[in-house]
């Protein structure tokens, strides 16, 4: 079976040092992918009392969407999802930058048009969500990454980013890679993205570029994530 799927994924786009009055509680987050397929997500992490963000212990929750194609034999189905997840973060950080791990159940209804009974993955299904973020910053430069495993399903996806800081504003630009998939496939991804931020609180990052599935002829992305803190 043979999938065209590019997932959307939410790093958590911190600054590693804000000049707040008092200490962010959260960020929340947004965004969504285009290819061949689409896919959209939106989420919050909320620090737990005691904690802030970027330190202790958090809470995130997230709700996601989308459709993709993918071939049976002859027959092309069209798979429409809906996802929902819930997890607890230990939130790092220090003046190398920040590192979130995290653990929770997930929730996704897939409903298949037509039916495909080998799919075993149509319906409901829950799984156990294994999910890592951060990055390395520097004056110049910072190398963010996103890490994520189901434990049922064996669903990983992994992405860098490598991004050069331009003047004092919060405008980054540089270049991403990464691979995704489950026993079933894998695709790999590459490109190129521009962050900005708008205000002390506020980042906006566009990506676009290149990705490759097993089997399948190269297709362009292109993915907007929106991130705020609060």
């Amino acid at each position: 079976m043979n999938r065209t799927f590019l997932a959307a994924a939410a790093p958590l786009l911190l600054a590693a040092a804000p000049a707040w009055a008092d200490a962010p509680k959260g960020v929340a987050y947004a965004g969504g992918v285009v290819s061949d397929s689409a896919s959209g997500y939106a989420g919050a992490v909320v620090s737990l009392p005691g904690a802030s963000l970027g330190h202790g212990l958090a809470l995130r929750a997230g709700v996601g969407g989308g459709r993709y194609h993918y071939n049976a034999g002859a027959t092309e189905i069209t798979a429409d999802y809906a996802s929902a997840d819930l997890a607890l973060v230990e939130q790092v950080s220090g003046s190398w930058g920040w590192a979130n791990f995290s653990a929770g159940p997930q929730f996704t209804h897939t409903r298949l048009s037509p039916v495909d009974l080998g799919n075993q993955r149509r319906g409901s299904r829950w799984d156990a969500g294994l999910q890592t973020d951060g990055a390395l910053d520097s004056p110049g430069w910072r190398l963010s990454w996103l890490g994520s495993y189901g434990v049922v399903d064996e669903e990983y996806q992994a992405q860098l980013e490598l991004g050069r800081k331009l003047g004092s504003k919060g405008l980054r630009l540089g270049i991403e890679g990464g691979i995704q998939g489950d026993p079933s496939y894998r695709k790999l991804s590459g490109g190129a993205f521009v962050a900005a931020s708008l205000g002390h609180d506020f980042e906006v990052q566009v990506s676009g570029g290149v990705s490759k599935e097993r089997g399948q002829s190269s297709r362009g992305y292109a993915s907007l994530s929106l991130a705020k803190v609060f």
